[in-house]
């Protein structure tokens, strides 16, 4: 009999010392869409928020949610260290630490859901963040063949030296399965006195050139969003998972 939780109801557990949110909603399909978004601390609400948004658009959608906390914003989703934007907070560059344990422990996450998938189910795996961890998942992506796309949105592609990197990482990107990625920015989100963080529309419009105008083995969008970085973060993800959703399965 289906546990309790699994009727679309989100559980918090923990592993490792790391708390994350479980989300499984539908059943059966030919191809199981699982998504690993990072967030912050108490953004359960978030997480609340994303689900309520897939439940009304994406009903008849059969995905996992898997919502992982990050005690070190900063840390935990930069790829390499970098001076602080404002105040003193710099940027300690352990991302490689966060996907390390991302991709060992997937299969103690998806064992909780593994009684209820078919031998003949595909999971299919994507990386989702929202600024920094927006920033991750497009590193992680090129970083690892574990995911088969990204949702990244509104991510700090501002950050330094990423868009050299990306420059760099076309034998990661270029893959022979098919893969799906999302990019989406805030059409105000370059308005800033910050010299460096001025850069994220360029920045933003030169990756998504990179990535995915030249891959046929790709599919992609790259959608703008009315506002700033801070205009309705929750819906941003949520469009993005969409997006996913209708188009990889």
């Amino acid at each position: 009999m289906e546990n309790d939780w699994m009727a679309d109801t989100c559980i918090e557990k923990e592993l490792d010392g790391r708390n994350y949110y479980l989300y499984r909603h539908g059943k059966n399909s030919q191809k199981l869409p699982i998504f690993y978004w990072g967030i912050m601390q108490n953004q359960k609400d978030a997480v609340d928020k994303v689900i309520s948004y897939l439940k009304a658009y994406a009903s008849d959608a059969d995905f996992v949610l898997v919502a992982y906390v990050s005690e070190n914003w900063n840390d935990a989703f930069s790829p390499w260290a970098a001076p602080p934007v404002f105040g003193t907070e710099s940027f300690g560059g352990k991302a490689d630490q966060t996907l390390q344990w991302l991709i060992e422990r997937i299969p103690d996450i998806e064992s909780d859901i593994s009684e209820y998938i078919t031998n003949t189910q595909e999971r299919l795996r994507f990386i989702v963040g929202y600024s920094l961890a927006g920033l991750f998942s497009l590193w992680a992506y090129c970083e690892s063949s574990v995911f088969s796309g990204v949702v990244s949105c509104s991510g700090s592609f501002w950050y330094d030296g990423f868009l050299e990197y990306i420059h760099k990482q076309e034998a990661a990107y270029d893959r022979n399965t098919k893969s799906f990625i999302y990019l989406s920015l805030g059409d105000k989100e370059d308005r800033t006195k910050n010299c460096r963080m001025s850069s994220v529309k360029s920045n933003t419009e030169a990756i998504y050139k990179l990535i995915c105008e030249k891959n046929n083995n790709l599919k992609s969008t790259f959608e703008w969003n009315q506002g700033g970085h801070f205009s309705e973060p929750d819906l941003r993800v949520a469009k993005g998972i969409n997006w996913v959703l209708k188009n990889c399965v």
